[in-house]
């Protein structure tokens, strides 16, 4: 599926941000995730629960129905499940088929988030998760603030070649936090793992932005590193550090201040993108300025991002689902993040194809 190759959709077997935790409660919310509608919901004693969001009767969604203490009622016909996922009741018939029951998903409490296992359960091993001190969130001088959420009406990798390539800054964002910093023309460097890849943008001597300069309170010139890391295969994290210049790269001067942005990435449908997102800064520990820029972000930045992938998206919808492209040299971390997850989703097939081969032996 564009931008790879037929039959890649998204890899399964990963931990994927399914919601922030202020967002699921007593009452059940439904999420669609790598093509599957999930219900998301907590226990009376506040563990969180994940359901396959479809009822095995006629399909009404679970994530739409009602909790009898702590199982989930189907609001149509009434059939309930455990949080384990079996059935325990049918009103209209005493026996219970072994086939009436749907899938509980592994789930994950960590920071504000709870992460989601979506492939095979015997898989899931929560050290994938990166860790609070590697995000920054542990022991570190950004005060957070969280819980921006977005549904982007276009396929997640759209998303992910958005924020690979940030020399978009300049135009695209032009209109909010984009001007008066150059335009992050420069091509990045790009350095990978077997399951992450970082860019880095260095400018030299640049105007300080605008949007920062009402932040930090300085204006004038400033060695500016930006960049970002995606752990794949959904959590870019990464920002800007301003610096009195110096005119030498990383012989840095005296820090200004800078910013932490937090982009979670978790695919929905084909055509559509579950979009978390958080930010942090140095400049001040107040609890309102911080909740104001990530208020301010969540209103003007993070949707031109959506513009521009939602507008793509429709543009390779009415093309025939297959756009050709130029490449750049600001592409280098696109091509390397595309080529990650491609390897990823072909592992998981071969998984599956050796799984399958088991079984048929097993059975014979």
């Amino acid at each position: 599926m564009y931008p790879l190759p037929e039959g890649y959709f998204a890899p399964r077997d990963r931990w994927y941000i399914a919601a922030w935790s202020s967002e699921i409660g007593r009452e059940p919310i439904e999420r669609w995730i790598l093509d599957e509608p999930v219900a998301l919901y907590r226990k009376e004693n506040g563990e969180a629960v994940a359901l396959d969001g479809r009822c095995p009767h006629r399909s009404f969604p679970l994530g739409k129905s009602r909790l009898v203490g702590d199982n989930i009622q189907c609001g149509y016909h009434g059939l309930t499940f455990r949080p384990d996922g079996s059935c325990t009741q049918i009103p209209s018939q005493p026996n219970i088929p072994n086939v009436c029951r749907v899938r509980s998903f592994p789930l994950v409490e960590q920071w504000k988030w709870l992460w989601i296992w979506m492939g095979d359960p015997d898989l899931a091993d929560e050290s994938m998760i990166p860790s609070l001190e590697e995000l920054a969130l542990e022991g570190s001088s950004y005060t957070i603030a969280s819980g921006g959420y977005s549904l982007v009406n276009a396929r997640a990798m759209l998303l992910h070649d958005n924020l690979f390539d940030l020399t978009h800054i300049g135009y695209l964002h032009a209109p909010s936090f984009g001007s008066g910093g150059g335009a992050l023309d420069t091509v990045p460097r790009v350095t990978q793992g077997d399951d992450w890849i970082d860019t880095q943008y260095v400018q030299l001597g640049v105007p300080m932005p605008d949007f920062h300069a009402r932040l930090t309170g300085y204006e004038g010139l400033v060695d500016r590193y930006q960049g970002l890391k995606l752990y794949l295969p959904g959590l870019h994290v990464g920002g800007s550090a301003f610096y009195r210049p110096t005119g030498i790269e990383n012989q840095k001067g005296e820090l200004i201040g800078s910013v932490q942005v937090y982009h979670g990435i978790t695919p929905a449908t084909r055509h559509s993108t579950n979009y978390f997102f958080a930010t942090g800064q140095t400049m001040t520990k107040d609890p309102a300025v911080c909740q104001a820029t990530l208020d301010y972000a969540m209103r003007s930045i993070i949707p031109e991002d959506a513009f521009a992938t939602q507008e793509i998206e429709e543009m390779i919808e009415r093309s025939g689902g297959r756009p050709s492209e130029i490449l750049l040299k600001a592409d280098r971390a696109c091509v390397m993040g595309r080529r990650l997850f491609e390897k990823m989703i072909a592992a998981e097939h071969a998984r599956a194809i050796s799984k399958e081969g088991a079984i048929s032996k097993a059975a014979e």
